[in-house]
């Protein structure tokens, strides 16, 4: 099996990855309610490591039945946990690593519960690098660190940040505080990764 699974499957026994409070879970949902009310065309959305599906209940409340939303969980129990509790036809719940996971389209708004600055650096580059990869053209990308790791630990993903970044705010009503970022990637995503490459020292 990949180590990465290895890896994330141990982390996600602890069940500390899935957004703490529903404060949190909204603020992180609010410009993806507002996108929605400006466009009618149908989105698709990607959620991954939705946990106990705190976060993925606020996204399917904002959502139309138009819209595409794929969770991507590397937990079994979990899993079975927001097949049973999320059964809405526009919701696809993946049993997978997400390194693995080769969907057949891009999505427009990708939102992650990843812990990433409890992975190792190499682990974490790859995991962005496939987010872009999965992300269209003016996609948005939405995720957050707890208040407590209010730092990088990958430089990829702070010259990710710098670049990219189009929303940041911290939620104090979750415990931990939580700071969130939303990403706008507003050029391809080779564009987007060989920038990113270019600015990592060596």
């Amino acid at each position: 099996m990949n180590p990465i699974l290895y890896f994330l499957k141990d982390l996600r026994k602890t069940g500390a990855i899935a957004p703490s409070s529903k404060f949190l879970a909204n603020d992180i949902t609010e410009l993806l309610r507002d996108q929605l009310q400006q466009q009618q065309k149908p989105i698709k959305i990607l959620e991954l490591g939705p946990g106990t599906g705190t976060l993925t209940k606020a996204i399917i409340s904002a959502i139309r039945p138009t819209d595409t939303l794929d969770l991507v969980e590397i937990n079994p129990h979990f899993t079975r946990m927001l097949r049973r509790n999320f059964p809405q036809p526009n919701v696809q719940v993946h049993y997978t690593d997400f390194l693995e996971f080769t969907p057949d389209y891009c999505y427009d708004y990708i939102f992650s519960s990843i812990p990433y600055e409890s992975i190792p650096e190499e682990i974490s580059k790859k995991l962005w690098e496939k987010k872009l990869s999965c992300c269209c053209v003016n996609g948005k990308i939405t995720y957050y660190k707890y208040f407590n790791f209010n730092h990088f630990r990958c430089k990829y993903e702070k010259n990710l940040v710098r670049d990219y970044c189009i929303d940041e705010r911290i939620v104090f009503r979750n415990l931990p505080p939580a700071k969130l970022f939303t990403l706008l990637i507003n050029r391809s995503n080779e564009n987007v990764l060989s920038n990113n490459v270019s600015r990592i020292p060596a």
